[in-house]
């Protein structure tokens, strides 16, 4: 009996000291502590809506919301997607009262594009480009969010709804032009991935969703940091399929939030917002 004690009381200690001492534990800990560096809010969010309504994309008429939703949380860019092209994305500006500017990216074949917003600095412009990965398109901006800050270079990214095989295809296209970007620039990969990560997301029996997606989600893990690993699920049916990913090194994520309820009804996804700082140089 006392011998059976003592046996679960080591296997008890045991399993503490190896949370307690666990080196991932402790390097999640240690990229989460704020630094004394400049400070970046950064926001992702799918604006279309559920695909059981008649027209999915961003509707109009909800673009002061999105813009009201914006200035409340003040990020220093914004990732959207689904909206139908540059008059929806002037409107934005519009009701955003001069505070961002910002992009589109080209449509394409799609009916739908992705947009990219940063936040005005008089002193400092922001560029933008628009880039081909597979066979959409993505949208990137650089920027400074203060004086003497790192370069920033922000892409809001829509990845395929209905095949992992092209998903996989675009990630690893984004991945790649990442790699071309300045070495002192901190790159920023943010947007609606649809990754099905979980079989029990995989709805489609005896596909290769998973397999594909697993596998571009860890090519993007191989450079980048899933900062809102962290926080809830971002769209309706319980999914986490809107992601911001950064550097791996120079970041320490203050706070990863999903703005659950913000939104139209008919809307599926919900806003991601990352605070991160910046290491002094």
């Amino acid at each position: 009996m006392w011998a059976r004690i003592i046996l679960l009381s080591l296997c008890v200690l045991m399993i503490a000291s190896a949370i307690h001492f666990d080196p991932a534990r402790q390097r999640s800990l240690l990229l989460a502590r704020p630094a004394e560096g400049p400070h970046l809010k950064l926001m992702t969010w799918n604006i279309g809506y559920a695909e059981m309504e008649d027209d999915s994309r961003a509707h109009t008429k909800d673009l002061q919301m999105v813009a009201q939703t914006i200035l409340r949380n003040d990020p220093d860019a914004v990732a959207l997607q689904e909206l139908t092209g540059p008059d929806q994305l002037k409107a934005l500006l519009g009701y955003l009262k001069g505070k961002y500017g910002g992009a589109v990216a080209t449509p394409g074949s799609a009916d739908r594009v992705e947009a990219v917003l940063v936040k005005s600095q008089n002193d400092r412009k922001a560029s933008f480009e628009r880039v081909a990965a597979g066979e959409r398109f993505f949208v990137a901006a650089e920027f400074q969010s203060q004086s003497k800050a790192p370069q920033i270079v922000f892409v809001s990214a829509h990845a395929d709804a209905f095949s992992s095989a092209r998903r996989r295809v675009f990630t690893g296209d984004v991945v790649d032009w990442s790699h071309t970007q300045p070495n002192n620039a901190l790159v920023f990969i943010a947007g609606d991935f649809n990754f099905e990560l979980r079989s029990t997301d995989d709805s489609h029996l005896y596909s290769d969703n998973v397999k594909n997606d697993s596998e571009a989600y860890s090519y993007l893990l191989k450079y980048f940091r899933d900062l809102g690993r962290d926080a809830s699920d971002t769209a309706v049916n319980d999914r986490r399929i809107d992601y911001v990913f950064g550097p791996t090194e120079a970041v320490f994520l203050r706070k990863a939030d999903v703005l659950r309820g913000t939104g139209a009804e008919q809307m599926d996804h919900w806003p991601v917002i990352v605070e991160i700082a910046l290491e002094k140089e």
